[in-house]
This record gives C-alpha cells, sequence and structure tokens, in this order.
C-alpha cells in the first residue's frame, strides 16, 4: 500500500517543473494527452527546476477509511505520517522534461485531466491506474520556486481490499545538493 501511496504522490512531487499559463489542454477535450503533456513541459518556464539532488517529503494529515477497523487505521496513520523520496533531477530533464518527468513507472499509468501553470501557482489533477483494479485520483495545488516547492494534496483510492479512502496531506520537495557523480 504504501508504494501505491508513494507512486500516486511521486507521479505529482515533479510536476512542479514547467507549464505554460495556458495549461496543458490545448484541445478543450477536458483531458491532458500525453502529447500535450509533453508538448507543455518541453516549453520550459520562467521557473524551472534546478538540476540536482531532490528530497521529496509526503506527509498525510487526514485518511478517511470507513472499510478499516480502527486499529490498522492508527497503524496506517502512523506509516504515513511522513515518507520521504530523494531523486536526482538531471539538468537535461529540467530543461527538457518529457513524459517521464512526472515520476512513477510505466507501469504507475497515469493520466493527467488538468495540469495548469499561472506565474509560480500549480494545479494538477491526475488519475494512475497501477495493477490490481486500483485507481488513485489526486488533485493538488501548490507553489514553487527554482529549488523548494510545496503543495497541498486530495488522494482518493478505490479498488483496495479496505475499500475506499481518502488521503490529505503536503508534498514538499526542496534541492538538497548535487547528484552524485
Amino acid at each position: 500500500m504504501r508504494k501505491i501511496l508513494i507512486t500516486g504522490a511521486a507521479c505529482a512531487a515533479l510536476a512542479v517543473a514547467a507549464c505554460s499559463d495556458k495549461g496543458a489542454d490545448t484541445d478543450g477535450d477536458g483531458k491532458v494527452s500525453t502529447a500535450e503533456a509533453q508538448k507543455e513541459l518541453s516549453k520550459g518556464g520562467a521557473v524551472a527546476m534546478t538540476p540536482g539532488m531532490w528530497e521529496v517529503k509526503i506527509k498525510f494529515d487526514s485518511i478517511e477509511a470507513p472499510g478499516l477497523p480502527e486499529a490498522a487505521k492508527a497503524q496506517m496513520s502512523k506509516a504515513m505520517s511522513e515518507m520521504s523520496i530523494k531523486s536526482c533531477l538531471t539538468k537535461e530533464q529540467a530543461e527538457k522534461p518529457g513524459a517521464d518527468f512526472f515520476g512513477g513507472d510505466a507501469g504507475s499509468n497515469c493520466s493527467f485531466e488538468q495540469l495548469d501553470r499561472s506565474g509560480n501557482k500549480m494545479t494538477v489533477q491526475m488519475t494512475c491506474k497501477p495493477q490490481g483494479g486500483i485507481t488513485i485520483s489526486n488533485k493538488m495545488q501548490g507553489s514553487f520556486e527554482g529549488e523548494t516547492y510545496a503543495m497541498t494534496m486530495e488522494q482518493k483510492t478505490s479498488g483496495t481490499p479496505m475499500g475506499e479512502m481518502t488521503m490529505k496531506g503536503r508534498i514538499e520537495g526542496k534541492r538538497i545538493g548535487d547528484c552524485p557523480a
């Protein structure tokens, strides 16, 4: 379960890199296709992320899981209270990000309903369908600079053995140094 949560969060954590003020849905159909996302991301932008080693902290403040026993919910809340992911952002990824820049692997099967940036503010809405009939819907809003970002997140997960879950939290990223040689 932790991997699924990190996958959903990681897909969005790096989305704060570079998007135009108009948003990625250029054809206005309500979905951001892979081609639209690649075009949007390849534009760069006034505020691009700085290459280097990044640390992303994900903290869930609220977990609603009606089908989960209280003891299991308490254990899950403790495990999800704060997670940390470190990854290297290369110069090439920062200058010309592609669809892979969003994190997660191809098995996450993510699609974007919204990807908009206005100045240093960003809104992302995406759905990931990893293995096993699980669906993870994320809504995120936040702001970013070249070496930091912060976003609020609401993540709804369905198709788990525990039933539907809604978790609310925060993603904070910061550049912590250069990538290992």
